[in-house]
């Protein structure tokens, strides 16, 4: 049971990124000692059903959002260009009507997530003035915003229908 859907996507990610050991001490220290205690299998397979409830009840942008903000999809992850360009497209309508070059919104969709960027790169492949840089950004975190807390909602809906969140009375 977990308090809330960040708590379970956190725990999800965090588990799926950990390999199975097979050494007992260290098995014992990650927790399964015996006490009632999920083993490392079962935290696998705890994650790997959260993780398969998440990918059915959110949409594709909000997939994204989630793997690129609870996984490390961003940071060298397997899927992590699919990430990228999933989020892009979703956030390109929200700029004004123009040419815009992908690999700029694509720099400024990984700041949103933790990337460390100059301002003055980011300008550089948007090729904008300062106005427009932070106009583009506004624009771009509102509209990752939306789809976050669409995907938190739907998540959150999906792991209470399947009794994964605690209610406390």
């Amino acid at each position: 049971m977990f308090r809330g859907a960040p708590d379970a996507l956190k725990f999800a990610f965090s588990t799926i990124s950990k390999p199975i050991l097979k050494i007992s001490s260290v098995n014992s220290m990650r927790g399964a000692e015996g006490n009632g205690d999920l083993t490392p299998h079962d935290r696998h397979a705890q994650a790997a059903i959260i993780i398969s409830l998440i990918e059915r009840a959110v949409d594709t942008d909000g997939c994204a959002h989630i793997m690129a903000h609870y996984g490390a999809e961003l940071r060298g992850g397997k899927n992590g260009q699919v990430v990228k360009k999933v989020l892009v497209k979703a956030v390109t309508p929200s700029l004004p009507k123009g040419l815009h070059n992908p690999h700029g919104i694509a720099k400024m969709v990984e700041v949103y997530f933790g990337a460390r960027y100059t301002m003055i790169s980011v300008r550089a492949e948007l090729r904008c003035n300062n106005r427009r840089y932070y106009k583009y950004k506004e624009r771009i975190y509102d509209a990752l915003d939306r789809i976050g807390s669409r995907a938190e909602a739907d998540a959150y809906q999906a792991l209470d229908n399947a009794g994964l969140i605690l209610h406390e009375d």
